[in-house]
């Protein structure tokens, strides 16, 4: 027996105090669903499988992210799956992606590496953009590897998928490439809105740099031509400072003017 609840039971388990509009809500049934919203906001009646209806309260109560209830995002006009072992990708990643795509043009980039990949959607949208590139992607975490793989196949396309830190699951590659959206969050940074995200591809130390203090550390970094990274806007300073022992360096504005990406073009 599939336990329920009613839309009208739904928001009467949200706190008043929240004041959340029954529109709200029944935009946030519509975008699980997929529907128009008209169709939730004069129909207390219609039932909502219990776990989904305590999920919806669980978003409007403590932030639980809409994306995890579907599993589902779009990325770069393609649908990706998204759970709770993976970031839900943002906004100024497609910029960073954007950014790579005009560098592989430019210079003629046979193979990248997305280190970091998570649920995969950097990876997978270079190759689908540009399907002549060998595409490596990695992970520390095997179960976002799983998640990447997952949306490589719903997105028919071959990724050489990696398990490991760094530069250790390329060692004996020639890479062209490295493009990456790593940890960078500040370990002072709270926000509610990334309480259900996982903790290891977040936070990277104080000022947000562990990642790219553990990258400079290997000697292959050295080898790569052309490297495009997503940081921290409040010390992409120091971001520059580590990286620019490899190369050239150049800051990089997302679509609202905010310098978030590092360029690096080796020496």
């Amino acid at each position: 027996m599939e336990y329920k609840m009613t839309l009208g039971e739904v928001y009467k388990k949200i706190p008043g105090d929240l004041k959340v509009s029954r529109f709200s809500l029944a935009k946030a049934v519509s975008y699980i669903y997929n529907e128009d919203p008209s169709r939730y906001i004069f129909n207390d009646s219609i039932d909502i499988p219990l776990p989904i209806a305590q999920k919806i309260i669980k978003h409007f109560v403590s932030g639980y992210p809409l994306a995890y209830i579907t599993n589902r995002v779009s990325f770069c006009a393609s649908e990706f799956y998204v759970d709770e072992r993976v970031l839900i990708p943002r906004q100024e990643t497609q910029d960073l992606v954007e950014y790579a795509i005009k560098l592989i043009s430019s210079c003629g980039i046979k193979t990248v590496a997305d280190i970091g990949t998570g649920s995969g959607v950097i990876a997978v949208t270079l190759k689908k953009l540009n399907p002549y590139l060998h595409v490596f992607a990695s992970d520390i975490s095997s179960q976002a590897l799983e998640v990447a793989q997952y949306n490589a196949c719903k997105n028919m396309v071959r990724i050489d998928f990696r398990h490991g830190m760094f530069m250790e699951p390329f060692e004996g590659e020639k890479l062209d490439m490295i493009v990456s959206n790593p940890p960078y969050v500040h370990s002072s940074y709270k926000n509610r809105d990334l309480q259900y995200e996982p903790v290891n591809a977040l936070y990277a130390g104080e000022k947000g740099q562990d990642f790219f203090i553990g990258l400079s550390k290997y000697e292959e970094v050295k080898k790569v031509k052309y490297m495009l990274f997503e940081t921290t806007e409040f010390f992409i300073e120091e971001t520059c400072r580590i990286l620019s022992q490899f190369g050239y360096i150049e800051k990089l504005a997302d679509r609202y003017g905010i310098y978030r990406f590092v360029k690096v073009l080796r020496f």
